[in-house]
């Protein structure tokens, strides 16, 4: 013992207490006295300090040794007395031991019985010290028992586990009283130990036995009302003075909870796409879960105690592995770290987006480290893929040439381009948030087939339309265009694009072209048919000449073919240049006339008449070629003796002839290819749709009258319309 012992000395003899406090101090120096001449003075000490032992007389006045003893043995029950009295009687020692005297010593002449007072003080203050270290250490196991959340228990080394003591919460734990166990009523090993898990016990807790070490075991136990509960034990064999194992003393406590949540940790921890693990803070992995084994193709083994740098994962990426290091280096000083870069798999190199997150403990030192990694490479080629539609779209959403909008499903405008808008010369908020067929961009009668071209391509079709829409200035535009189902990646519809490009222009020149092309076919047909004039013409000369012998029929025959070559570089021009009518010029129409007459070589009684100061501005062959139709309409019409007139009128020129004339319920149909007023003949008359087909390409009008100056029909043309 080497601590200080504090001694307060009661003696109403001031000398006699100095005295014996320095024989004291002399004996030990570990003695620290106080001296004090009366109890009540002593009892004031009480209340000041701490006293180890109390030294006092008997006969004092006011309170005595017996009476002092009484009032310190209500407050402290176990503080050392010691009665050190020169008046010693067996009355005075019986009074001192029934008041529960620690020690009763007489006083005596010499100092030997300082001595003796000095080991008496000594081996009361060791007592009291232990027994109060006994009773602290006692309240103190009383206090863990009482508060710890399981059982502390004795019991034989049998397979039965027969509890001898049991202490704790017995009755929570199990639902079994300690009481009934210890009395061997519940039998741990049988009734409370699951029955599956009673030779693994048993097993575990005989090899520790035999290993001379603690043991440490996890088991299921079945409670009184059929629950099952998951108990962890720890305990350790008591051996016997011969060596043997004669009892088991541990401790059980219920981790029934923390199973569920060890299962619910496994089961986030492995049932996952994810790859994570652990380390410890030197980058040591200390679990690392399913999904990164199978991912790099190794086992649990191989990864266990490396560096997480130079796991499989990063072996091809060196760049990775270093990014690694000083990622650990970060998350160890308490940070988090994220970055994304690729990874090598057994099969596969994938790109994650790798994480460490800090574990820290109540003090907030870093204790473990959390390494995450989510396989993005999916999402990675999703997000390429949708910015380069994105960019597609801003493409097509921000041309020129183009008409777009942005649709929901229910047919609400959420934006358009600005080429849309300049159609209309509107803004944006006259059209954004209304549905897009009450848009100005169409009519009443236009948008109940919007509103279905909407619902179309809602439910997931392509829809492509034309329609016609009118500028802000009312000028009337033709579109083609399309809705364009925009899908999420569940598939479901969630944008419609309606996109339109304006074929106004393209829609003139089809139908431009189409016109021309009516007009190519009715002129192939036309100059076939003015063909016919000098083709027979040539027949004819040729069979006069060959049944004649006169050469002049030849000469004719060849002019005539003369003509049919004109009518060919006629038709060839055409062809070429896509205009019936070429370059214009004045003709005269006598001259013209003479050719017609010439070319067509008409019955010798046919004539005509025509002022010479009569003129017309018109491509020449194409102004022959109609007056050919003309000529060869009267012949055939009006017979051998046919007589033509053709002269100068107000804007125009007129040409009539004394045939059969025209009925005026023919008039109007006379111009239409095929159509002959000869009886039988319907469907092949050509030379007045020709006539027609000329006055128009020069831009003329021309109708049908009486004849003024004979008996037949006139046709007035006005070249100045």
């Amino acid at each position: 013992m080497t601590a200080s012992i504090q001694v307060l000395h009661v003696d109403d003899e001031p000398e006699f207490a100095e005295l014996a406090a320095d024989f004291l101090r002399r004996a030990d120096d570990r003695f620290d006295v106080v001296t004090e001449t009366s109890a009540e003075a002593g009892m004031e000490v009480l209340d000041r300090r701490d006293i180890d032992c109390i030294v006092s007389d008997h006969d004092m006045p006011g309170m005595n040794g017996i009476e002092f003893l009484e009032a310190i043995r209500e407050e402290n029950p176990d503080l050392p007395f010691i009665l050190f009295t020169g008046k010693g009687s067996e009355a005075v020692a019986s009074k001192a031991v029934s008041a529960g005297v620690t020690d009763y010593l007489q006083k005596e002449t010499g100092t030997d019985h300082y001595t003796l007072l000095a080991n008496r003080i000594e081996n009361a203050v060791e007592r009291y010290r232990s027994e109060r270290a006994v009773e602290r250490q006692k309240r103190r196991l009383e206090t863990l028992v009482s508060n710890l959340p399981g059982i502390v228990y004795r019991c034989s080394n049998d397979p039965e586990w027969p509890m001898e003591d049991v202490e704790g919460e017995c009755e929570q734990l199990t639902g079994y009283s300690a009481a009934a166990i210890e009395a061997g009523d519940i039998v741990w090993g049988t009734d409370v130990v699951h029955e599956d898990d009673q030779a693994k016990v048993w097993n575990e807790v005989q090899h520790a036995i035999d290993q001379n070490e603690p043991f440490e075991c996890t088991y299921r136990i079945t409670t009184a009302d059929g629950e099952t509960k998951w108990i962890w034990e720890r305990g350790r064999g008591v051996e016997a003075t011969n060596g043997e194992v004669e009892a088991i003393e541990g401790f059980i406590t219920d981790i029934t909870e923390s199973k569920r949540r060890e299962r619910r940790f496994e089961a986030i921890f492995n049932n996952t796409y994810q790859f994570t693990g652990l380390i410890d803070p030197d980058g040591r992995i200390v679990e690392v879960n399913e999904a990164a084994l199978s991912f790099a193709g190794i086992d649990r083994d191989e990864a266990v105690g490396t560096p997480l740098w130079e796991g499989a994962w990063f072996e091809s990426n060196e760049r990775a592995s270093e990014t690694v290091r000083e990622a650990v280096e970060t998350a160890r000083r308490g940070e988090l770290f994220r970055e994304e870069f690729t990874i090598q798999g057994e099969d596969e190199v994938a790109v994650v987006d790798f994480s460490i997150r800090p574990i820290t403990d109540e003090d907030g030192d870093v204790t473990m480290l959390v390494p995450e990694g989510r396989n993005v490479t999916e999402l990675k080629e999703r997000e390429r893929t949708l910015q380069r539609n994105e960019n597609r779209f801003e493409a097509i959403f921000n041309d020129p040439n183009l008409l777009v909008g942005l649709l929901d499903t229910d047919g609400t405008v959420r934006d358009v381009n600005d080429t849309s808008l300049e159609y209309l010369d509107a803004d944006r908020d006259d059209v954004l948030g209304r549905p897009f067929w009450d848009t100005p961009w169409w009519t009443d009668d236009q948008r109940d087939d919007v509103r279905a071209w909407v619902d179309a391509a809602a439910d997931g079709k392509y829809v492509e339309y034309d329609a016609t829409h009118s500028t802000d200035d009312g000028a009337p535009i033709t579109v083609e265009g399309n809705f364009r189902p925009v899908t999420g990646a569940d598939g479901e519809v969630t944008r419609i694009v309606v996109s339109a490009t304006d074929v106004t222009e393209r829609k003139r020149r089809e139908r431009e072209l189409k016109r021309r092309n009516e007009r190519f076919d009715e002129f192939a047909s036309f100059v076939s048919h003015d063909l016919q004039s000098p083709v027979s013409a040539v027949k004819g000369r040729l069979e006069l000449a060959l049944d004649t012998g006169d050469l002049d029929h030849v000469e004719k025959a060849v002019d005539a073919i003369d003509r049919v070559d004109e009518l060919r570089a006629d038709l060839v021009n055409t062809l070429r240049t896509g205009e019936i009518v070429s370059a214009t010029e004045q003709v005269g129409v006598e001259p013209a006339m003479h050719a017609v007459w010439s070319a067509i070589d008409p019955p010798n009684a046919a004539s005509f008449r025509v002022p010479t100061e009569c003129t017309v501005e018109a491509d020449p062959d194409a102004f022959q070629r109609m007056l050919e139709n003309l000529v060869g309409n009267s012949i055939e019409h009006g017979g051998d003796a046919v007589d033509i007139r053709v002269g100068p009128r107000d804007e125009g020129f007129y040409y009539e002839d004394d045939g059969p004339g025209i009925d005026p319920e023919h008039r109007t149909r006379v111009f239409t290819p095929g159509y002959s007023t000869k009886e039988g003949e319907e469907g092949i008359g050509m030379g007045m749709a020709s006539i027609r087909q000329i006055v128009l390409a020069h831009g003329w009008e021309i109708s049908i009258e009486d004849a003024q100056r004979l008996d037949g029909v006139r046709f007035e043309l006005r070249t100045d319309s």
